[in-house]
């Protein structure tokens, strides 16, 4: 018997099923998540992001799709991994800030500890530990 060869998926594939309603972010994000802890070559890691992910129709898909570019950007500054440019497009901006701990009395730490990838986009939800958690 053969073992089969573990195949990653990249991040704008695993992305269009959020899109399409198939798949939710969570479990697209953290299948990304784990195909990036996997593929410990800098060239492996590129390919899963060259493509840009597809812009979600609504309001609650897009805050997703802003998250995913902010964490792209937080991995690759910190894995030393080239950055696409589709990254930093405007697209992947919020309009409003989006605090990922509603309440009240946590904003003023979430805006103090959450960290500029993710703060550039209007994303507030404090440190990496809770953003992506320990990858």
């Amino acid at each position: 018997m053969t073992a089969l060869a573990y195949l990653p998926t990249p991040l704008a594939e695993a992305w269009s099923h959020v899109v399409d309603g198939s798949s939710t972010p969570r479990v697209a994000l953290g299948n990304f998540l784990d195909d990036w802890r996997r593929l410990p070559d800098a060239l492996q890691r590129a390919a899963l992001i060259r493509e840009p992910i597809p812009r979600a129709p609504d309001l609650e898909r897009h805050r997703w799709d802003c998250f995913v570019a902010a964490t792209v950007e937080y991995l690759t500054v910190r894995d030393r991994v080239e950055t696409p440019d589709w990254v930093f497009w405007d697209a992947w901006t919020l309009e409003r800030p989006w605090f990922l701990f509603p309440y009240w009395k946590l904003r003023a730490w979430q805006l103090v500890v959450t960290p500029p990838p993710w703060k550039r986009r209007r994303i507030f939800g404090g440190d990496e530990a809770a953003l992506i958690g320990r990858v």
